[in-house]
């Protein structure tokens, strides 16, 4: 038997060996969406949803868009809950985990497109309640 051969069955013994991502508290939703069953199997629901997406989506919490021209726009998300303006990014940390159904984030392209004006330069985080 050639190394070629040890290689290949080594590389497929360990793909066929790997965990599976929802296993390992990495949710199976898109990059975008944040459901109420990916909180929960990631054990994130005992405190806030800024502490759920700070442990699994942190880059929504990233500044986005601030503009050059304009450095006073706030480069962080605008909240949204139940279809209404929330306030600021800092407003997640007054909606515990366990209380939301879904979060959604939205770039600054998609939440002028569903928010207009109010999605702001850092995009939009749209939080359903159950």
């Amino acid at each position: 038997m050639s190394v070629r051969h040890v290689y290949v069955i080594g590389v497929a013994a360990i793909l066929g060996c790997a965990s599976n991502p929802s296993e390992m508290g990495i949710p199976k939703s898109p990059s975008t969406l944040l459901t109420a069953t990916d909180i929960v199997t990631a054990k994130a629901d005992n405190g806030s949803l800024y502490d759920a997406i700070l442990r699994m989506r942190p880059n929504w919490l990233a500044a986005h868009g601030q503009m050059s021209s304009n450095p006073d726009s706030n480069p962080y998300a605008t909240v949204f809950l139940d279809g209404q303006q929330f306030g600021s990014i800092d407003a997640l940390r007054r909606i515990q985990a366990y209380h939301v159904a879904s979060a959604r984030y939205y770039d600054i392209t998609q939440a002028g497109a569903r928010f207009g004006i109010k999605g702001g330069m850092g995009g939009v985080i749209e939080v359903t309640s159950r």
